[in-house]
């Protein structure tokens, strides 16, 4: 007998709801606060309304809208073409007032396209009239004209015919009674041919012309937008240029690990005005030996290839190749006098650009005189800002000696001397720097008070230097990084904090009128707000290759070359790209204080009422814009 296993089926419990979540409930200062904050939204926006005068009713007014239904046709039919037009006008005799027993008017005369009436045929001066016409071309503007027997046309309205040529006008008669019969005229105007069918017809004067062809306003917006958008250009190259070496100074990520001992740091900034002076002195010797010269560009040109061929010599021996064995006092005085001979070669080469850019201008065809005129300018600029780049180039050059000094000194001399050394230096920097923010209040303020602006701030200086100082010691070094990089920023953010019009007001006053002016202000802010710009996107850029690149022992130079240019290229194209568009944008503000380009031709249309002109310029700026985004998107997608 089998074993029968007896399986005990087991009921499956049915599983217990979950438990019924319990809603939070707002307590009461939620909801307080909820409707404190709709409150306070309600009276802002109350008083945002009250303050900006929002007031409908002017939205509705008719005289506003037919104002502004005018304009804004003007602005859609820009001023571009000018056609050749037939007027053709049909008149018909009016008396003012109605002689006894009125008057009836033979019907419309002349070599008009259609016929009108008056109703009534003769009224009393300032009377109201309605003028119907039919048989006129269809939408056409045409004009209605009260005649007097002198022959003076005196407008009545301006009208315009529906799609069957039909028309009709009330208008109001001048106060011009007479006891002959005077004219109401039609006078329609025709253009002759069209954009796809081009016609060439005679003018009065006989002349053959086509119609229609390019207005003048046209071919004025074609010169003023090109001179505008190389203004711009020129403003974005130069603004460009100083703003990316600029940009590494001002990204804190670059300059946040940038720390040098005190004693380097007072040695470098004490020796800024002796490179200064350096600088200067050097320069006018420079320009002194050119000075004494003979006018000749040939002369100049062998001179600037001879200074290159003996800089380049001199230039082996001060920084020589390993192994050499020449002493210092010899490297250190062929460094000097590559120094010099290359101010010798900047002179002579300004004074070569001026001449040979001269001689070209007057000598090349007309067409061609602007490439000498761009060569001798570039001299005349050259030369103008030689000694001010000599004087920062001397600046340079002796911080850095002042900070290889200090780092020399520091390594061979005992603790409390490098003290004390440290202290002395940061006191003379302080007393150096303070002196000459002093002497711009004294320039600015006029103060003629020496105590003011030399001896207080000397001394506060020096004390506030002499703490930093005792604070670098404390801490071995100092962040000379992070006060460059919080220096910059500071300047950059109060320079794009000045609008371009008024910088172009101030360059206006300095240079005169036109697009140098305009250039110069734009210039100024692109420096600004490029350099902000492209230290963000520095700051921005991934680490590891930086800590790959710094792995490998390069130095600082050599972290960014490698490090950090390869990832900044693309947005800095699209930067430099999005500012010009900005500058050539912006150079229409300009213009409105005479920094040349289009601006200011868009003002004086404007101020005349001609929005049909102003429509055209308004077009060749956004066609301008536009083109620039299409070519900076084909820029970014090549270096991307």
């Amino acid at each position: 007998m089998a074993d029968v296993e007896t399986r005990e089926q087991v009921t499956p419990t049915p599983e217990a709801p979950p438990p019924e979540e319990k809603r939070p409930r707002r307590s009461w200062r939620r909801i307080m606060w909820i409707v404190i904050g709709l409150l306070a939204a309600f009276v802002v926006y109350a008083y945002a309304f009250e303050t900006t005068e929002v007031d409908l009713d002017s939205i509705t007014d008719e005289t506003r809208q037919e104002s502004l239904f005018r304009v804004l046709r003007a602005l859609g039919n820009p001023d571009i073409l000018t056609y050749e037009a037939i007027d053709t006008q049909t008149d018909i005799d009016y008396m003012v007032p109605c002689p006894a027993g009125g008057f009836t008017p033979d019907p419309a005369t002349g070599p008009g396209a259609g016929t009108f009436t008056v109703d009534p045929t003769c009224a009393d001066p300032r009377a109201q009239v309605t003028v119907s016409g039919s048989d006129f071309p269809a939408n056409t503007t045409m004009n209605i004209y009260f005649v007097p027997p002198n022959g003076t046309e005196l407008r009545l309205a301006q009208v315009r015919t529906t799609t069957d040529g039909t028309f009709e006008e009330l208008v109001r008669l001048p106060n011009r009674p007479d006891e002959e019969v005077q004219t109401i005229r039609v006078l329609s105007r025709q253009n002759v041919g069209s954009v796809f069918s081009p016609v060439i017809v005679e003018t009065e004067d006989g002349e053959l012309v086509r119609s229609p062809r390019w207005s003048e306003n046209a071919k004025q917006t074609l010169d003023k937008i090109i001179e505008t958008v190389f203004l711009a250009f020129l403003a974005t190259t130069a603004g460009t240029i100083i703003a990316i070496p600029l940009s590494f100074i001002a990204a804190k990520n670059l300059m946040r690990d940038v720390r040098i001992p005190a004693l380097q740091v007072g040695l470098a900034i004490a020796g800024i005005p002796v490179g200064v002076i350096v600088g200067v002195v050097a320069a006018r010797a420079s320009a002194t030996i050119v000075d004494s010269l003979p006018d000749s560009a040939l002369l100049h040109g062998a001179i600037v290839l001879a200074l290159v061929w003996i800089v380049m010599r001199l230039l082996r021996v001060a920084v020589p190749m390993p192994g050499s064995t020449s002493s210092r006092a010899v490297r250190t005085t062929a460094g000097v006098a590559a120094g010099f001979a290359t101010l010798v070669a900047g002179q002579s080469l300004a004074r070569f650009a001026q001449l040979g850019g001269t001689w070209f201008a007057e000598n090349l065809p007309t067409g061609l005189a602007f490439l000498g005129r761009f060569v001798a300018t570039n001299g005349e600029i050259l030369a103008t800002i030689f000694t001010v780049f000599s004087a920062i180039a001397g600046a340079i050059m002796i911080a850095l000696l002042g900070s290889r000094l200090g780092y020399i000194v520091g390594g061979r001399v005992s603790d409390g001397v490098r003290n004390a050394l440290t202290i002395l230096s940061m006191a003379l920097a302080g007393a150096l720097v303070a002196i000459g923010f002093g002497q711009v209040i004294a320039w600015l303020y006029q103060i003629v008070n020496t105590t003011t602006t030399v001896v207080i701030p000397a001394i506060v200086g020096a004390v506030v230097g002499a703490l930093i100082g005792w604070r670098g010691l404390v801490k071995r070094q100092l962040g000379a990084g992070l006060s460059v990089y919080y220096i910059a920023r500071t300047v950059f953010n109060t320079m794009r904090s000045i609008e371009p019009l008024v910088m172009g007001i101030v360059f206006v006053i300095w240079v005169g009128l036109g697009p140098f002016a305009g250039s110069l202000a734009l210039g100024l802010h692109t420096v600004a707000a490029l350099s902000k710009l492209y230290s963000e996107q520095v700051e921005s850029i991934s680490q590891g290759p930086l800590e790959a690149v710094r792995a490998t022992g390069a130095t600082r130079l050599q972290t960014i070359v490698y490090g950090v240019v390869p990832q900044i290229v693309a947005p800095y194209i699209s930067f430099t790209m999005y500012r010009w568009d900005i500058n050539v944008r912006m150079s229409t503000i300009i213009g409105f204080v005479g920094g040349g380009g289009i601006g200011f031709l868009l003002q004086q249309n404007i101020g005349l009422l001609n929005y049909r002109a102003a429509a055209a310029q308004m077009l060749a700026i956004a066609i301008v814009v536009a083109t620039m985004d299409y070519i900076s998107s084909r820029l970014r997608e090549r270096f991307t």
